[in-house]
């Protein structure tokens, strides 16, 4: 099938294109042949749309409360 579908089109063959979007195959819906919206399966909209994990920037930095600094080591030359 066609990747683009005016929206008259899809409206004619809504069912098909639905089966598609169910196949895991995006479509695109144009208007006067401007894209304006894509029909996608439910679960490709639920991966998408799920919020993302937060990497919090805490938790990249080295705890460095019970570490022992050396002065004369660390600026050894």
């Amino acid at each position: 099938m066609n990747d683009a579908y005016s929206i008259a089109e899809a409206k004619n063959n809504l069912s098909g294109l639905v089966h598609e979007a169910e196949q895991g195959h995006p479509v695109r819906l144009t208007r006067r042949g401007k894209p304006v919206a894509v029909l996608i399966s439910t679960q490709q909209y639920e991966r998408l749309s799920k919020p993302r994990k937060k990497i919090e920037w805490r938790a990249a930095v080295i705890d460095t409360k019970n570490f022992k600094f050396d002065r004369d080591e660390a600026n050894e030359r």
